[in-house]
């Protein structure tokens, strides 16, 4: 008789996956890893989920839909637009501060199949969409902000916001040659700040 799947099996196993994808990347992670910090045994693991990958996408189509989720705050036209992009920088800090490897996964999915990429990008947005450009150019119309490229303005503050996650290794390693040390000089409310700096530089009209 086969032996039915328990739901909170699987989410055991999916809580685990993610703390360990978290601290290994999804090359330095192992199966039994993962089997061990769920207290389970690797057979059971693979009944579950039959390899790494398999597990890794789940956890990143998950994280996917999270991401786009946090750009719905660009839909609340009631709200100041600098108030929007605030909520959107301290939003999606915190989610590459839970998921710190999903930008090197990201890199690596477009690299290896980016048909397929795209194919996970669009059944996690779910018709969601990213306004971000769209809301800067209605308020440079209204005269708001000033005249700004809306392209770069959205390249440079999604690379502030996940460059320090993307190479956090780099910078631990060159931070110690200045005798400071990642954990106690870097901090997400720390990057938050700093991005707001660029927000009220770049999008004030009294600069």
């Amino acid at each position: 008789m086969k032996q039915l799947k328990d739901n909170s099996t699987e989410e055991k196993i999916l809580d685990a996956a993610k703390e360990v994808f978290m601290k290994y990347g999804l090359y330095g992670a192992r199966m039994q890893d993962i089997a061990d910090t769920a207290g389970i045994n690797k057979a059971l693991l693979h009944y579950y989920f039959r390899n790494k990958e398999k597990l890794f996408d789940r956890i990143f189509e998950t994280a996917l839909s999270r991401f786009f989720e946090q750009a719905q705050v660009f839909d609340n036209n009631d709200q100041p637009l600098k108030d929007r992009i605030f909520q959107y920088v301290s939003r999606i800090i915190d989610f590459y501060a839970e998921y710190p490897q999903m930008s090197m996964f990201i890199i690596k999915e477009i690299g290896n199949n980016p048909e397929l990429f795209k194919q996970k990008v669009l059944a996690a947005k779910k018709n969601r969409t990213f306004r971000l450009i769209s809301s800067l150019e209605e308020a440079i119309e209204k005269g708001e902000i000033p005249q700004i490229d809306t392209t770069m303005f959205m390249i440079n503050l999604q690379s502030l916001c996940c460059y320090p996650f993307l190479a956090s290794p780099m910078f631990k390693h060159s931070l110690k040659s200045y005798n400071k040390d990642w954990n106690t000089d870097f901090s997400t409310e720390k990057l938050k700040k700093s991005v707001y700096t660029f927000i009220e530089n770049t999008l004030s009209k009294n600069k």
